[in-house]
């Protein structure tokens, strides 16, 4: 799904050539898909932290990676509010902080964080009854 994903943004943006790369200097999409990642990491771990509940535990990401129920809860969003927006910058060649102040403005919109605290509750509420 992941790849579809990135293929209808990149037809969308006229980067038909985008291949996801986690180290790719110069190629603006990836950079902000890597740096808007990081802020989803980020209010994830916030949201957690806030619970009370350890960024490490691991869920869907397996059990060796540092981190893991981070990941899972940055997933929530990324799709929906990171990945436009990476290609939308990258096709008006933003700078980085235009990238970050349209990011940080569709979490607050959209109440990214909100959403990952009822996200998180719902599903720890539904674990207690299992």
């Amino acid at each position: 799904m992941q790849k579809n994903l990135y293929k209808y943004a990149a037809s969308k943006t006229n980067m038909d050539s985008f291949k996801r790369k986690h180290s790719a200097e110069g190629d603006y999409a990836n950079q902000f898909l890597n740096h808007g990642n990081y802020l989803a990491y980020g209010l994830a771990a916030t949201a957690l932290w806030v619970l009370g509940i350890p960024h490490g535990f691991a869920v869907m990401h397996g059990k060796t990676r540092r981190g893991a129920l981070v990941f899972d809860v940055a997933d929530l969003i990324k799709d929906a509010l990171v990945l436009p927006w990476s290609f939308i910058c990258a096709q008006k060649k933003h700078s980085e902080q235009e990238f970050r102040s349209k990011c940080l403005q569709a979490f607050m919109d959209h109440k990214a964080l909100d959403f990952m605290f009822a996200s998180i509750k719902s599903i720890a509420q539904g674990a207690k009854e299992l």
